[in-house]
Order: C-alpha cells, then sequence, then structure tokens
C-alpha cells in the first residue's frame, strides 16, 4: 500500500490568516457548572473584541402520544418554558453586572439543533459551549452512555457549526 501523496503546497512556510474578530457570540446555557464557565470564557471573549453576548437556553419539550396525559405534558411545556426564561434572565443579569452587552434567548426544540439554528438566526461569530451538562452533572449513567454512542450536545453543535466553536470544560 502506497502513502497518502503530500498536498501540492506540502513545502511551503506556516502561514496563519487573519481571524475575523468575534461581534456576537453564543453561549448556550443550562445552569450546569461547565456552562458557568463557558459564559465566563464568553467574557474573557466578548471584553477582548467589544462584542454582545447572547445567551440562549433550549430545551426539548416532551410530547404526548395519541393525547395520553396531554394536560399534564402542556403544563410540563409551560414549567419548562418558564425554567428557561428565568435560568436566561438570570445569566444575562449576572452578565450585565459584568459591565457586558448581553441578551438573553428561549429555544424550543432538540437542544443541540436549537443551539445551531439560534447561531445562524443571529449571525453569531463564536459559540462558546461547556463541553457538559446537566445530565453528566446530575449524575444519569444512561445518558452518558447514549451521548458515548451518539454525542452529547456540545460534541453535535462542534461538529455542525458554521462558526468556530470554543469547548469549555
Amino acid at each position: 500500500m502506497s502513502p497518502e501523496p503530500r498536498p501540492d503546497d506540502w513545502e511551503r512556510a506556516v502561514e496563519i490568516p487573519d481571524a475575523a474578530r468575534p461581534r456576537r457570540i453564543l453561549v448556550p446555557f443550562d445552569g450546569s457548572h461547565t456552562a458557568e464557565r463557558a459564559l465566563s470564557w464568553g467574557i474573557l471573549a466578548a471584553r477582548n473584541n467589544d462584542a454582545e453576548l447572547i445567551v440562549v437556553v433550549a430545551f426539548d419539550p416532551p410530547l404526548t402520544i395519541r393525547g395520553r396525559s396531554a394536560s399534564y405534558v402542556e403544563e410540563r411545556k409551560a414549567t419548562l418554558e418558564e425554567e428557561a426564561k428565568e435560568l436566561a434572565q438570570e445569566a444575562v443579569e449576572a452578565l450585565l453586572a459584568r459591565g457586558m452587552s448581553a441578551r438573553g434567548i428561549v429555544a424550543k426544540d432538540d437542544v443541540a439543533r436549537a443551539i445551531l439554528q439560534t447561531a445562524d438566526d443571529e449571525s453569531v461569530d463564536l459559540i462558546v459551549i461547556g463541553r457538559q451538562g446537566l445530565t453528566h452533572e446530575a449524575g444519569g449513567s444512561l445518558d452518558r452512555f447514549r451521548d458515548l454512542m451518539s454525542g452529547g450536545v456540545a460534541e453535535k453543535v462542534s461538529r455542525h457549526a458554521s462558526v468556530p466553536v470554543l469547548m469549555v470544560v
């Protein structure tokens, strides 16, 4: 088996391309410790670039199956949305208290898809995301196994994002 051919420009000197300064930075937030650290890194990136921080709290609302428990599910959806709004507001207030330009968004959908869609809708230049969220902190071994097999939210976001992603541990 022959080795792969080298690219035509293999011998040229290293070149570092210019990177655009991020003006809008998206920070997905679920209240976990790694999400809090992502906010911290978001502040660092925003301060150095005079950028706006956009906090997105995304949740996947439960479904009903053929109307079973429909009233419970609708009640739960409303509760999840209210909790997401409160969490987004709390994170934004913490950022504003540090002198940052910030606003919050609540998104309902598959969490990774909601983050990616928000990044596109808001034309962000950078996503700063915690590597592991509340599922990991809560100790859900089944959820951790599923994430190992299919990839967690942060991994899916980093794989499909159209902008750079800073993953925080």
